[in-house]
């Protein structure tokens, strides 16, 4: 049935590729290839940032602990992260096309990347949490497009999906700078309710899926919730990396 579903959809509403726009395909194989893909060999293990050609995230200095300058040595509460591709064409546009314009069909497209990056590092007691959308956005949208990446990851994966948070109101993230990310989110998350009653136990090794991670602020957040909460790890998975020149939410 989601076969024919989707090729209904294709037929009503005939797919246009994110990076080119040519139709008949969300993404074309040229566009496929063009992704700026994050190598997690050379990344930063605990913020995802990319690696430089000579090896290191960029802007990394030569010595010291944690010396990655995007996360630079702040703590946080997941222990690693891993991101499938810069914050760039033709990533970017299938966020957008995803998030603001409703085409859901790009979470399945969205989810390969994470799949391919997470390949080998995800482990088969994990749990896949998505990170969830505040209300507002959800009936803006209609959809939740965090579950949605979830979601796709985890029937490609085989791993399960959990939905263990709640999202509270709070400002957009794009308004603020890096700085203030991280003291809007603070309290922007709690448990669901199903888990505080009981009915949904919370697994013991958990890896939080995200859109994009920027400064690792929201991650951060609903990391911190679910350890307050007894969870025994808690790693972190984002689409994609924004950098310190990109304005985009994380």
């Amino acid at each position: 049935m989601p076969g024919l579903l989707s090729c209904v959809l294709d037929l009503v509403f005939p797919p246009a590729c994110a990076g080119c726009g040519w139709p008949g395909t969300l993404l074309c194989e040229q566009c496929a290839r063009e992704i700026p893909r994050i190598d997690p060999a050379s990344a930063c293990p605990r913020c995802g940032a990319p690696g430089s050609p000579e090896g290191g995230a960029e802007g990394r200095v030569a010595e010291g602990p944690h010396a990655c300058a995007e996360c630079g040595g702040r703590l946080f509460a997941f222990a690693a992260a891993r991101c499938a591709a810069r914050l760039e064409p033709p990533v970017s546009r299938a966020i957008v096309a995803l998030k603001d314009g409703g085409e859901r069909r790009y979470a399945g497209v969205l989810a390969a990347l994470l799949g391919e990056v997470a390949d080998g590092w995800l482990r088969a007691d994990d749990a896949l949490v998505p990170v969830p959308a505040t209300p507002a956005a959800v009936r803006r949208r209609g959809f939740d497009h965090a579950l949605d990446l979830t979601r796709a990851l985890g029937a490609a994966t085989g791993l399960p999906v959990v939905r263990l948070l709640r999202s509270a109101p709070r400002s957009d993230q794009r308004a603020l700078g890096r700085g203030e990310r991280f003291a809007n989110r603070q309290g922007s998350f709690a448990l669901a309710p199903d888990v505080l009653a009981g009915r949904n136990p919370l697994p013991r090794r958990i890896a939080l899926v995200d859109d994009v991670l920027t400064t690792g602020a929201t991650l951060d957040a609903a990391a911190r919730t679910l350890r307050s909460a007894g969870v025994g790890e808690v790693r972190a998975l984002a689409v994609a990396r924004s950098m310190r020149d990109a304005g985009s939410p994380g």
